[in-house]
């Protein structure tokens, strides 16, 4: 019961308060760790009065047969025993509990607020064999995976990255790209410089499209299947075989 209430309750608190406050999933974990102790004071005669209704039996010990080494050995081993066992039982609940819910609500969060905090500059004069892309802003988790994956996926190649961070939780990141060995055209430095601006304000895009490559190599997948039985069956009715008789 206490690993049950928990796990609710520290994780309803990450999704809450420590998105709104910014604290971590570990203080979050003490603060239900808190609200489990007080419920369980409440509750522990409950039980006890559960157990004697369902007509568990007592050892029915009195006070100096419980001063005996044996009987409090027993008892000692009976607690960690039943400690253990009823606190691996409430681990089931992480079955039907959403453990990177807090994780991405606080990434928005994060997001949300450093919307506007970014700036982003490309250059085609400072190299003259390649595009020279600066990113400027807070340091956020995925960001640099988000941007290689915009430019990536804009048929750029980065040939160099210099990442830097600072004291102050900025970031310079310093992206030198090409496309088919030559710099990139005038043109399309504003829109690829948009792609990067709205990369930033979606660290999760990188995780996103990881998920939607695998989701399209398996239907891929499946669609291949199909296509081969579909052949064999027409094969099959492009044959005709006559026996003998």
């Amino acid at each position: 019961m206490d690993n049950s209430i928990m796990l609710y309750a520290g994780n309803a608190i990450d999704c809450t308060i420590g998105v709104t406050l910014g604290i971590s999933t570990l203080a979050a974990a003490a603060i239900g760790q808190i609200v489990a102790n007080g419920m369980s004071v409440l509750f522990g005669g409950y039980v006890e009065g559960l157990a004697r209704k369902l007509g568990l039996p007592s050892a029915g010990f009195n006070s100096a047969q419980r001063t005996l080494p044996k009987v409090r050995t027993v008892g000692i081993c009976g607690n960690f025993i039943g400690v253990v066992v009823g606190a691996a039982l409430g681990l089931v609940n992480l079955f039907f509990i959403d453990t990177n819910r807090a994780q991405d609500l606080k990434l928005e969060a994060m997001t949300e607020e450093n919307e506007f905090a970014f700036t982003v500059e490309a250059s085609n004069s400072k190299r003259t064999d390649a595009t020279v892309f600066t990113v400027r802003g807070p340091d956020v988790d995925g960001l640099l995976a988000s941007m290689s994956s915009a430019l990536t996926t804009s048929g750029c190649t980065v040939h160099e990255l210099d990442a830097n961070s600072y004291e102050d939780d900025t970031i310079e990141d310093i992206f030198v790209v090409r496309r088919h060995k030559k710099k990139l055209e005038d043109e399309e430095l504003d829109d690829i410089a948009r792609k990067l601006l709205a990369a930033s304000r979606d660290p999760l895009m990188a995780h996103t499209l990881k998920t939607e490559n695998e989701e399209l190599v398996e239907e891929n997948r499946n669609l291949k299947q199909r296509v081969e039985k579909l052949a064999a069956k027409l094969e099959d009715r492009q044959i005709s075989v006559e026996f003998s008789e």
